[in-house]
């Protein structure tokens, strides 16, 4: 049945009946007016302060980690896309892309990402006046450790005078974002330091009893023998010069005396170095999802590069939303109420696209065409691979030789041109002479031994090659164009 069943609906707005104001959350303890971080991690070992989390970065494969999930949000190119297609928004986006040149996006991100590893982050907004508009001329990251939230999630900050209440950090001058809890009702967030905290700690104790081994296995213990009747001085100097031969690894017994070293058989289970690198993996899988550690002691998952580079892009991506997301509703918006009132907020994003391949694309459209008959628009193909396009040129189709035979000569006009006719007269004219002089070249290429014959044949050959009928034909010829030519000239007179 319906609440409202037989009325008008109504709710009140504005209602929040479980909010974690006035000491009203049940999971919450407080110093003073101030909430402590719902972690245990923290609470347990921490007494509820961060520094511990500090030394976690400390360990080398967790820095290797986190730089290289830091560097894959940083090396995407950012981007702001207007809120609105009116005038103003369209101005708004193009002061917000200045302001993120201005005050260095990039080195603002890669602060701001280390609310990742603690589970939150704050900057302070220091702002001035640029063309008429109020500008951030600066963005500065604090130490998060300095600040504290209260039930209501206001961030305060703690001074040496108010450690108890803590000063207001009231926006626009203050952004701040927490990532990683379960619920809404923790203003601290959980990094991934709280997951990482347990890996870090087990490494470092396993290479502290790992160098214990090593020094005890790896050189032979000093051990000095004395007799029945020694003098407690006796043997203090004794076991001085033991240490002075190994420190810290010498023994003293009677003589007579014996003593053995137990060792434990071990075995795979017990191996430090594999102990050292399952610790490893986890630190990765934690950080950047994936198991490959920076010794390259272990496996990929699935041993797939492309894998591991999707997921981690995956990761980078999630990142950066959730920074980007914070300051389109923090900065962002603050930024472009105070300067352009009316405007839709600018959205600030990174872009994680990766490019098509134009190759692959190609040939599947080629494929496409081919196997369905079907053709792309001129709008597909311009979308699809940029550029200014313009319809080919259709070419003549070739005539075979076929063609040609088929033709029926006999239908067409003979040429009357007068050059035409006179240049088919002096080829017919001509061929004798030329086929004289092929055939006595080709009679001596037949009977020559060498090239070097055949070069001072042609020499020899060149007297007898007689070109009186050459140039009878050829004065004939050109006779006969001058007369044509002056015909030509007479009958344009007379029709003119």
């Amino acid at each position: 049945m319906l609440w409202f069943k037989g009325k008008k609906p109504h709710v009140e707005t504005g209602r929040e009946l479980a909010g974690t104001g006035e000491n009203n959350d049940i999971t919450k303890l407080f110093v003073g007016s101030l909430a402590l971080p719902d972690d245990s991690v923290l609470r347990n070992r921490g007494g509820g302060r961060l520094d511990i989390y500090k030394e976690v970065l400390n360990d080398d494969e967790v820095k290797s980690a986190f730089t290289q999930r830091q560097d894959a949000v940083i090396s995407r190119e950012w981007k702001v896309e207007p809120g609105g297609d009116k005038p103003i928004d369209i101005e708004a986006a193009d002061a917000m892309s200045e302001l993120l040149k201005s005050v260095g996006f990039d080195r603002v991100t890669k602060l701001m990402h280390y609310g990742v590893f603690y589970g939150y982050a704050v900057a302070e907004l220091i702002y001035g006046i640029k063309d008429n508009l109020y500008w951030i001329d600066d963005i500065k990251v604090r130490d998060r450790r300095r600040f504290r939230f209260t039930p209501m999630g206001e961030l305060r900050l703690l001074t040496p005078n108010n450690m108890h209440e803590g000063v207001a950090c009231d926006a626009p001058y203050f952004w701040h974002y927490a990532t990683g809890a379960d619920h809404d009702d923790e203003p601290y967030g959980l990094g991934l330091a709280h997951w990482l905290y347990w890996p870090s700690f087990f490494k470092r104790n396993d290479i502290k009893f790992w160098l214990i081994f090593l020094e005890k296995f790896g050189m032979p213990t000093a051990v000095g023998k004395y007799s029945t009747g020694a003098t407690p001085e006796q043997k203090r100097d004794l076991l001085s010069l033991t240490r002075a031969i190994q420190t810290d690894s010498g023994i003293i017994m009677p003589d007579g005396m014996t003593l053995e070293l137990l060792q434990i058989a071990r075995s795979g289970a017990g191996d430090y170095k594999a102990f050292y690198d399952s610790m490893n993996e986890a630190i990765r899988r934690v950080t950047v999802g994936q198991i490959t550690s920076s010794g390259g002691a272990s496996s990929s998952i699935g041993g797939d590069e492309s894998l591991q580079a999707a997921v981690l892009s995956s990761i980078a991506k999630s990142d950066s939303d959730v920074m980007c997301e914070s300051w389109n509703r923090g900065p962002g918006t603050w930024f472009t109420q105070m300067n352009f009132p009316g405007a839709a907020v600018p959205q600030v994003s990174r872009i994680f696209d990766e490019p098509e391949d134009l190759k692959s694309m190609s040939e599947r459209d080629k494929n496409i065409i081919e196997s369905t008959g079907f053709r792309p628009t001129l709008s597909h193909v311009q979308d699809t691979y940029g550029g200014e396009w313009e319809e080919k040129p259709q070419l003549a189709e070739p005539i075979d030789a076929q063609s040609l035979k088929n033709v029926d000569f006999a239908e067409q006009q003979p040429n009357t041109f007068a050059p035409v006719l006179q240049s088919n007269h002096l080829n017919t004219e001509m061929q004798p002479v030329t086929d004289q002089w092929i055939n006595q070249i080709k009679e001596l290429v037949d009977n020559v031994q060498s090239l070097e014959e055949l070069r001072d044949k042609l020499f020899e050959l060149i007297p007898d090659m007689q070109l009186d009928k050459y140039a009878k034909v050829m004065a004939e010829a050109l006779t006969a164009a001058n007369l044509a030519g002056r015909t030509e000239l007479l009958e344009d007179s007379k029709n003119g």
